[in-house]
């Protein structure tokens, strides 16, 4: 349509036929225009030119991109003409029920309208006749039960009088002229003229036989104020003679003390008047007073029970370490996961606190040994039945180990637990303040004595047993500076590997970290660090070129402490691997013969082949019973066969402990294939005097030959194929798409109509309840946050307006001030 908005506004009405010449002769009768076919809907006629020129009124989203919802279950364009007229709806619906809001709030709380409570006006089953009639017979009753004060059509007036329609004005006296009548009615006019009401006595009218008049509210008034008044200075009198009682009684206090200090007391007999009986009798009772209450034993527990119970507590402890072997440390936990045992010494007292206590034995030895040094001590003594405990000696607490040391140089090495014992009996936390702290750097100096003491040349291994499970015990609750002195030796042994000079006390370090701490635990911080010492010690006699046999036999010792660490983590060390392959070379006789199969080591074999710790194929050697070896014999220096030999023994002992530890490692078939080609050739030499050789070697080659059998190479997953699932799709004769449902039965097809209509009906009612309740809730919001908002707004005005008006004060007060100090 081309032109201006004008002429395509005159055109579209021409169009229409509401403008222009209507009258003009058809041509054709059968053509009609719009003014005679739309002639009842000329207004919405004119409505849709309006619509199509206003284009103003049209609410148009535009999108960027072409992006289409679901609404009302079908695919909506953004912006499209099905999406504006939702949003139409839904703004209209939002005021809909913002108005219906505000009409019910503007409702709340109030009652409009009249509630007829009239007989019979909701009863449906009385006609209107029925109606009138019943309510003029109650209308009637009410009326002759009631009376009617102010009738006077009623025929009969004594029926009026009992009824009490009638009341008479004088009383029921007659009216007579008299001169005392005419002064009282004269009196009675004027106090009515006064505007006032003369009353008589009502015990007079009573004793004259007149009926008693009823009090007035002032009346009644006056006599309770009159009473209260009364009541309240009685009280008040009352209240005033107590004071002056008192303030009497102050005034003479001082008088009447004195005197009663001024009497004598009576003096006690000097002799009991008391029998010895009565005597015993007192005894006895303040022996009862003393007596411990009993209290009821807990129940006897059957061996089911105890036993149950142990294995649940072994349970547990064990899946403790196994989280802690992993990783999952507990920061919270009391005690370490190896520390399966409960007692710290047979027959100790588990009330006492910290676990502490000293034996009946080390206590008998202790007293003896103070009775000889010369301490006092005091025998039990009973007194009113009571037993006072003996007093304890007096022991000191070393502050550093030279103390210590000096402590226990008059002392003998077997009495020496038990002086231990006695100190860290006295010197329990909850006795005296600064113990724990003192506790703590003693368990440092016991250790430190338990090193000094296995590095001498004889050292006692009884005591330094007994020192251990002192310090295991303790080292508990005492950590903190014991922790510091281990952290401290490790970096001296350190240095004493990197020199190759090991101490023995070196070696009962390691026995004793692994003693005294969990070494299964993922990482430690203590048993970390000394595994890693370890590991460098045998690296290091691995790679060296020079091995001694005090170095060889130093790492076999330290191998087997490797080994014990890992008894319940159980992982793989390859070192220790390494350093028996060494050690056995190094000591069977003729490796050169072997040469072939051991090229592909990672030590140098031409230092083992022109080595001259091998023993002599000629050597003889009895059968050993044992594979154990002290720390001294490490140390000796010992050079002879038959050391070797042991060394030998022990080895060969590592690597059935080796074996059996890793036997759930997939890499044990290289580990055991390199020991078979070592024991196969010693067999050949010491087949009689190791018969535990031979006996290994067949274990070595059966594991290898299992392990070979179970070994499969890596593959890629096989997946059973599985066939796409088919299905025969059902066709419709008759097929109709306007048609909903294909049931015969007409009555059941009808049903299931009415029932979906229920249930859309019951989701469009519970949408619509659920929309009405969120609009609510959304409008109470925001009453609430107007009201505070105008409340904070009126607090903070108050708030301003005060501090104006004391600031103002203030000036005027400082003002004020300023100039009398200036006069």
């Amino acid at each position: 349509m081309a032109g201006s908005q004008l002429k395509q506004l005159k055109e579209a009405l021409k169009s229409k036929g509401l403008i222009g010449q209507t009258n003009v002769k058809k041509k054709n009768k059968k053509q009609k225009t719009a003014s005679e076919t739309r002639r009842n809907d000329k207004e919405q006629v004119i409505g849709d030119i309006r619509t199509q020129f206003n284009q103003f009124d049209q609410r148009i989203n535009r999108t960027k991109h072409d992006v289409s919802i679901i609404q009302g279950g079908k695919f909506v364009k953004l912006g499209s003409k099905q999406h504006n007229e939702a949003v139409r709806t839904h703004s209209t619906v939002q005021k809909t029920m913002k108005l219906q809001y505000e009409l019910e709030k503007k409702g709340h709380g109030k009652t409009g309208g009249l509630v007829d409570r009239r007989f019979g006006e909701n009863n449906k089953h009385l006609s209107a006749e029925e109606k009138m009639l019943e309510r003029f017979t109650r209308e009637r009753q009410a009326s002759s039960k009631r009376g009617n004060m102010f009738s006077i059509e009623s025929d009969d007036d004594n029926d009026d009088f009992e009824a009490g329609g009638f009341t008479l004005t004088h009383g029921g006296r007659a009216l007579t002229l008299g001169d005392g009548d005419e002064a009282a009615l004269s009196d009675e006019e004027t106090s009515l003229g006064a505007g006032k009401t003369r009353y008589v006595d009502e015990d007079q009218m009573e004793e004259e036989g007149q009926p008693a008049r009823k009090k007035t509210k002032k009346e009644v008034m006056k006599e309770v104020i009159a009473k209260s008044k009364f009541y309240k200075h009685q009280r008040q009198t009352e209240f005033k003679k107590t004071q002056d009682d008192i303030e009497d009684l102050d005034e003479d206090f001082g008088d009447v003390m004195q005197e009663m200090y001024n009497v004598k007391q009576p003096t006690a007999p000097k002799f009991s008047t008391k029998t010895q009986e009565e005597i015993d009798y007192d005894n006895k009772v303040r022996e009862l007073t003393y007596d411990r209450r009993s209290v009821p034993a807990d129940r006897t527990k059957t061996d089911e029970e105890l036993k149950k119970e142990h294995e649940e507590k072994m349970k547990k402890l064990e899946a403790d370490r196994l989280r802690r072997m992993t990783g999952f440390v507990d920061d919270d936990r009391d005690a370490e996961g190896d520390d399966l045992d409960d007692d710290f010494w047979a027959g100790s007292d588990e009330n006492d606190e910290d676990g502490f206590a000293i034996k009946e034995s080390d206590a008998e030895e202790s007293n003896e040994e103070n009775s000889s040094s010369g301490e006092e001590e005091e025998a039990t003594t009973k007194n009113f039945g009571r037993t006072l405990p003996v007093k304890k000696p007096q022991v000191s607490i070393p502050s550093n180990h030279q103390e210590f040391v000096k402590a226990l140089v008059e002392i003998e090495a077997d009495r020496q637990p038990a002086y231990v014992k006695k100190i860290v009996e006295v010197y329990k936390p909850n006795l005296a303040e600064g113990n724990k702290d003192k506790m703590n750097i003693f368990v440092g100096i016991l250790f430190e004595h338990l090193l000094f003491l296995s590095n001498q040349d004889e050292p006692n291994s009884i005591l330094i047993e007994q020192l251990a499970d002192i310090i295991k015990r303790l080292s508990e609750s005492y950590n903190q500076v014991l922790v510091e002195n281990v952290r401290e030796e490790i970096n001296n042994i350190q240095d004493r590997i990197a020199d190759s000079s090991l101490l023995k006390r070196d070696l009962v370090f390691f026995v004793l970290v692994g003693f005294l701490f969990s070494t299964s635990d993922h990482y430690h911080l203590i048993v970390t660090p000394t595994v890693i010492l370890m590991n460098e010690i045998l690296s290091t006699l691995v790679y060296s070129d020079e091995a001694t046999i005090n170095q060889i036999s130093q790492g076999v010792f330290t191998a087997d402490i490797l080994l014990t660490y890992q008894r319940y983590s159980k992982r793989f060390v390859p070192e220790i691997v390494n350093f028996l392959q060494k050690a056995l070379l190094l000591l069977i006789p003729e490796p050169t013969k072997i040469a072939q199969d051991v090229r592909g080591s990672i030590f140098s074999t031409s230092t083992i082949f022109n080595s001259k710790l091998n023993i002599s194929k000629s050597e003889k050697f009895s059968t050993l019973e044992s594979t154990e070896m002290s720390i001294s014999q490490l140390f000796a220096g010992d050079e002879s066969s038959q050391f070797k030999f042991q060394l030998l023994n022990k080895i060969i002992a590592l690597i059935d402990k080796s074996t059996s530890l890793w036997k759930e490692k997939s890499a044990l078939i290289e580990v055991v294939e390199s020991f078979i080609v070592i024991l196969k050739h010693a067999v050949k030499y010491f087949a009689t005097s190791l018969p535990q050789t031979t006996n290994l070697l067949n274990k070595l080659v059966k594991i290898q030959n299992n392990l070979l059998k179970e070994r499969k190479p890596l593959a890629l997953q096989h997946h059973r194929a599985l066939a796409i699932a088919t299905f025969a799709p059902k066709f419709e004769e008759n097929f109709n798409p306007d048609k909903k449902s294909y049931d015969v039965n007409r009555e059941r097809q009808e049903m299931n109509k009415i029932q979906n209509q229920l249930k859309k009906e019951r989701k469009a009612a519970l949408k619509d309840i659920r929309q009405e309740s969120r609009f609510v809730a959304g409008q109470q919001i925001e009453e609430k946050k107007s009201m505070y908002d105008a409340y904070h707004k009126k607090m903070a005005h108050i708030v301003n307006s005060i501090s104006t008006i004391e600031g103002a004060e203030k000036n005027e007060y400082e003002k004020e001030k300023k100039q009398r100090k200036n006069k």
